[in-house]
């Protein structure tokens, strides 16, 4: 990340939506962009307090008129979601990761264009120290990045005032090799209609079968991987089971299943199938010493009907209530074998690390 914003020279527009931009050292780097000719323009969340923020606030201003500004949710809220239950206790929050460079040589000899980093990782010492996550850099995409600028400013817009909060953001955007989702949702779930289509059988084969050999299991069966910080939807729960119970082979890297809530997850996920259950591995600082911060899932196998895939979706959407109904969140999907095989040497790293206890 300091490294984009390093290499953007003057003229070029830098934009981020950040949830706990608490990193001093990125702030300082975005205020000497700035300072060389930069267009700097940062939105926070009202969590996002401190030295760092502060001092990229002081440097840059408030006016989101201006060409670099800073602007802060209001208290408790996000900035494009409207609170579906304000009477409760839970606030809601812009959980967003993003970063959009027009242009940076990202410590290279080539100027790039049209560059979206898209992280799990908030900007805290915790998560730079602690955490498992993950950041995916897609350069020269310009339909994936307009259709981030143009969230980007959606956020903007109603953050500052001048439009109404939605409880509804239906925006999905293909752009060749990404798809981008974007929240809050108050119907449809996006996890869960990608999870129905990991469901759509390839030819004559049973659900989650066909594949050829290098993909999936070795007799051919689709592998759904999941690396997630938090799993409280139910629906999406009995999905990843039936999945598995169908034939699909689920392993799950995860820090909390509902614990705070009524347990139906877990039960859900612990519950036997035809092929042995879900495998799933805990990963807390309690026990291992580091714990996922995650939000990915990979799919090896069938998807939308065909076989041998390999597909990646990550982001800051967590397969929480919240994420899905109340924060501002962004998913990005990318369907890129090389990409997909990185991210499943993470995920047999997070394993590994779970599995062992510090």
């Amino acid at each position: 990340m300091g490294a984009l914003v390093d290499g953007a020279p003057a003229g070029a527009d830098i934009r981020m939506s950040m949830y706990l931009m608490w990193s001093q050292w990125l702030a300082d780097k975005l205020v000497a962009a700035e300072q060389r000719g930069v267009s700097v323009q940062l939105i926070g969340d009202s969590d996002s307090v401190s030295t760092g923020y502060s001092s990229l606030r002081g440097a840059l201003g408030t006016d989101t008129g201006a060409d670099s500004w800073v602007l802060t949710c209001p208290q408790d809220s996000a900035c494009l979601s409207a609170d579906p239950t304000p009477d409760d206790a839970n606030a809601t929050v812009n959980h967003n990761k993003y970063l959009l460079v027009s242009e940076t040589t990202g410590g290279t000899d080539t100027l790039a264009h049209d560059v979206v980093l898209q992280t799990s990782a908030n900007l805290t010492a915790d998560d730079l120290q602690v955490a498992w996550n993950d950041a995916l850099v897609v350069v020269g995409n310009s339909a994936l990045y307009q259709a981030y600028a143009d969230y980007f400013e959606d956020q903007r817009a109603a953050g500052s005032g001048e439009k109404p909060q939605v409880a509804d953001y239906p925006v999905a955007t293909q752009a060749g090799a990404a798809k981008l989702y974007l929240f809050p949702r108050a119907t449809a779930d996006p996890v869960l209609d990608i999870l129905n289509t990991v469901d759509n059988p390839v030819g004559t084969n049973a659900v989650c079968h066909g594949n050829s050999s290098g993909y999936g299991t070795t007799d051919g069966r689709t592998v759904i991987r999941l690396a997630m910080h938090q799993i409280t939807r139910p629906a999406v729960a009995r999905k990843l089971w039936e999945l598995d119970n169908a034939g699909c082979y689920v392993d799950i890297v995860y820090h909390y299943l509902d614990e705070m809530f009524s347990g139906e997850v877990a039960a859900q996920l612990t519950a036997p199938t035809a092929y042995g259950g879900i495998t799933l591995h805990r990963s807390d600082e309690a026990t291992d010493g580091t714990y996922t911060h995650s939000k990915y899932l990979l799919v090896e196998g069938t998807y939308l009907g065909r076989a041998d895939q390999k597909l990646v979706w990550t982001g800051s959407h967590t397969y929480t209530r919240s994420a899905l109904q109340g924060n501002d969140e962004a998913l990005l999907k990318y369907d890129d074998a090389t990409i997909h095989d990185a991210y499943r040497l993470n995920f047999w790293h997070q394993r590994a690390a779970a599995d062992t206890v510090a």
